[in-house]
């Protein structure tokens, strides 16, 4: 037997033995305390790793890649702003709107940036040796930074340059956006520069208008020089913007009066189908007469069957109750003739018990037995006869007693009439019919027995009554002494009651509509309702002039619309060109209007080379920080002794400096050096504004803004580029109104909260909101919102996402900053 063949028995037993039980399990023990080592070693391997670095680098290489990897997504929202920033402020019809929404976007977005550099500066070493605290000091410092630097923006911009602006800086402001307008509208000319306002609008020219305002702003002497020619300039400018635009003024009015116009029809028709309810009103007057004639027809038979059911009622009662009213008085009698003294009482109280209780048998009122008796008259002659009978018969002793009857004052025996009873139904039955009639009245709603024809029945008091009550049902108002012989009177309660339905029905359609406006109006006179004037004036807005008709030729609206409002736009603009000084200061009349002015002046070019710097350093800094991550990478791997790091060390210390000097350069001193355009070239009318610049002191500033001409122009088409593609600026307006809510919240308009004003904060007041559009049936949503739009619903200031849409027509949607100034806009499709 050889080792390497074991029989199964001896194979068997071995597995089975103590000891090979133990080394499985040593086995097993073993396998576990060296994967541990090995995960302990490899913990180990990658924390010096890490450390190593660290001392390399002072950050580990996750952290650099995750800054990189910032730092390149950061770029391109930065670079979309820069580019929105250039087509507002750059923009020839750019609004109040438009500048608070790309500011939001801008603000956001630095306060994203400076959030990364400072992570990027202050996070090194131990704070980020391991992942989960180095991305709690991250949220810390947003946390931190990025509320910090967005409403510190907007707080040092309010602080420091607008609330600190002097009077004649805010009236300077002014002038110069009056001017950078009035050359958009090419009332006004620079010898020199070379600016086409019907040109088509690129990177270039945006950029121009940007800093046109700026360049004015600065020059004194030239804002001196155009004061002396301001009213001409102004008359020009206002003129020619008009007229520019006048084509689309009066295409948008000609579109609303023919909607106008569709109004009016709408309204004729109802005043027609008004005019034919009131013609109506003879012929409902005969159709609610036939139903009081049908009413009364009703009664009378319903009368007729009550008389007929009563009657045989009675007569059922009537054959019952004879025999027992005969047999009762030949009872009576008898007791009469043959009982006396109390046996006849006893006979007689008898007889009465047992008829009460007869009586009670038939649900009748209590008739005394006596009233069933007929009243039989006595003749004279019957007196007579029977006086000389009587007589013959008592041997005269019967006349003797009348004849002293007589003589006493006595009827000496003579009767006119006596009292007899009969088994007659008929008599019995005229008795029930009276005695019972209380209970004929009550059944018959108070009418009594009779009434022999309708005639007497329609006559009656109670039938008019009647009557009268079924009409106040139906709304027919008539006296309580109304009777249905006074056709006049229901004819006028017909009439007043179709024209109050007419009126009812009127007033509901012109509610749905939003009108109150009375039927039967001309076409004159429906213009000039207050309600279509109004009407009116939310889509002509700021060209409204009262009355404005809507039927007016273009040159009828050249002559009544665009003529005044040259006169008063020109007006307007000279009383604050000349207004005095104080009327520009804080609480002063056009403190609002010069701050706006001035913050639509200095802002956009300082942010816009505050962004650009930002994008070409971020975009310069990218590949040194590619190599950065390179070098980490292979600082582990490398076996240098401690001389050479250390002159490695002492050589980045004086590359990194060199490096950024370097970046300045190319970033500040390259595009000057490298490229100009039309506007920036020696020869341009512009070199003007940079010497009068440079004359005040304003060197800096000068090189600032010819260094944004040049550069900005660059830039600018790739932001618009990265945003076509991705949709940046979409994506943010689907987020902002919370963000809007939360700077509204925060930091109320600058305007609401100046030092000189303690007006409340427009977001705690609610305002009109109305939209208007070229589309009659068209429909308007607020998306950013649970109510339903209805024109001039109140809502608190602040954006609002619209939407509106149209059968056959491409939708829109915008956003809209609802402000005290600002509560009606026009969208078209």
């Amino acid at each position: 037997m050889t080792e390497n063949k074991q029989s199964p028995f001896a194979t068997n037993l071995l597995n089975k033995t103590p000891t090979q039980q133990k080394m499985q399990s040593a086995e097993k023990e073993l396998k576990k305390v060296q994967k541990k080592q090995k995960t302990i070693a490899d913990k180990t391997e990658k924390a010096q790793t890490v450390e190593a670095q660290i001392t390399k680098m002072g950050k580990p290489f996750w952290w650099m890649l995750l800054m990189f990897i910032c730092s390149v997504v950061y770029l391109f929202p930065e670079a979309v702003f820069n580019a929105a920033l250039t087509d507002v402020a750059g923009g020839r019809n750019s609004s109040e709107a438009d500048l608070r929404a790309v500011e939001l976007f801008g603000r956001t977005i630095s306060g994203i940036g400076v959030t990364l550099l400072l992570a990027d500066l202050l996070l090194k070493g131990k704070r980020v040796a391991k992942v989960g605290r180095a991305l709690g000091y991250f949220t810390l410092i947003a946390l931190i930074v990025w509320p910090t630097v967005f409403f510190g923006q907007k707080w040092m911009v309010d602080h420091f340059i607008i609330d600190a602006s002097t009077p004649e800086e805010r009236q300077q402001a002014y002038l110069s956006q009056v001017l950078r307008s009035a050359l958009i509208e090419n009332s006004i000319q620079f010898e020199g520069i070379d600016y086409d306002p019907n040109r088509e609008h690129n990177a270039t020219e945006k950029t121009f208008l940007s800093v046109f305002g700026g360049l004015v702003y600065a020059d004194d002497k030239l804002v001196a020089d155009l004061k002396q020619k301001k009213r001409m300039i102004m008359e020009k400018f206002v003129r020619d913007r008009a007229m520019a635009n006048f084509d689309e003024h009066y295409g948008n009015y000609d579109d609303f009066r023919q909607t106008l116009r569709g109004k009016y029809t709408e309204y004729a028709e109802g005043s027609n189908k008004y005019n034919k309810a009131l013609a109506s009103s003879p012929k409902r007057a005969d159709e609610y007469w036939l139903e009081t004639q049908n009413q009364v027809k009703q009664g009378w038979e319903q009368y007729q069957k009550g008389v007929n059911a009563y009657e045989a009622r009675v007569e059922s009662r009537a054959q019952k109750i004879a025999p027992k009213m005969h047999d009762f008085f030949e009872r009576r009698n008898k007791c009469a003739d043959k009982k006396k003294g109390s046996s006849k009482d006893r006979c007689f109280e008898r007889l009465q018990n047992g008829y009460d209780k007869e009586i009670a048998k038939y649900s009748i009122p209590y008739i005394p037995p006596d009233d069933w008796l007929i009243r039989e008259e006595i003749s004279t002659s019957e007196n007579v006869g029977n006086s000389i009978l009587t007589g013959i018969m008592t041997f005269g002793l019967f006349t003797a007693m009348q004849a002293a009857d007589a003589v006493t004052g006595g009827d000496a025996g003579f009767k006119d009439h006596r009292m007899v009873y009969t088994n007659d139904v008929n008599h019995y039955k005229n008795v029930l019919m009276v005695k019972m009639e209380p209970d004929f009245i009550k059944e018959s709603g108070g009418y009594p027995l009779g009434i022999q024809s309708i005639h007497a029945f329609r006559v009656h008091e109670l039938t008019s009554i009647k009557v009268n009550k079924k009409l106040k049902q139906k709304g027919l108002n008539l006296h309580a002494s109304w009777s249905l012989t006074d056709r006049n009177s229901f004819d006028n309660a017909v009439d007043k009651k179709v024209r109050q339905q007419a009126n009812a029905e009127w007033r509901s359609a012109m509610k749905k509509q939003g009108n109150d406006m009375p039927p039967n109006l001309s076409w004159q006179q429906f213009q000039k309702e207050a309600d279509v004037q109004k009407r009116i004036q939310r889509q002509m807005k700021e060209l409204y002039v009262s009355p404005t008709l809507a039927d007016w030729n273009n040159r009828e609206f050249k002559q009544n619309i665009i003529e005044p409002n040259i006169a008063r736009k020109t007006t307007e603009y000279l009383n604050v060109l000349e207004a005095q000084k104080a009327e520009f200061a804080d609480g002063g009349a056009f403190e609002s209007t010069a701050k706006s002015a001035l913050r639509a002046t200095i802002i956009p070019p300082i942010s816009m080379s505050i962004s650009l710097a930002l994008v070409l350093l971020t975009v310069l800094k990218l590949p040194m920080k590619a190599v950065e991550l390179v070098q980490v990478k292979r600082a582990v791997s490398r076996n240098s002794d401690q001389d050479s790091n250390e002159k490695s060390h002492k050589a980045k210390a004086f590359i990194k400096p060199a490096v950024s000097a370097t970046l300045l350069i190319a970033i500040f001193a390259v595009p000057l050096t490298m490229g100009s355009n039309q506007y920036t070239m020696k020869g341009s009318a512009l070199h003007y504004f940079f010497e009068q610049m440079e004359k005040n002191d304003s060197a800096t500033i000068s090189f600032a803004l010819k260094w944004l001409l040049v550069t900005q122009p660059i830039v600018q088409p790739i932001g618009s580029s990265i945003d076509k593609s991705l949709f940046i600026t979409d994506g943010f307006d689907a987020i902002s109104e919370p963000i809007n809510r939360f700077d509204l919240a925060m930091m109320p308009e600058h305007d609401s909260t100046s030092t000189g004003s303690k007006k409340k904060p427009s977001a705690a007041v609610l305002l009109p909101l109305t939209i208007s559009t070229n589309v009659a049936n068209a429909n308007v949503a607020v998306m950013n919102i649970k109510p339903k739009y209805q024109a001039g619903m109140m809502l608190p200031a602040g954006g609002y996402d619209i939407k509106v849409t149209a059968p056959g027509r491409t939708a829109i949607r915008k956003w809209v900053y609802l402000k005290d100034n600002e509560t009606d806009f026009n969208i078209n499709l």
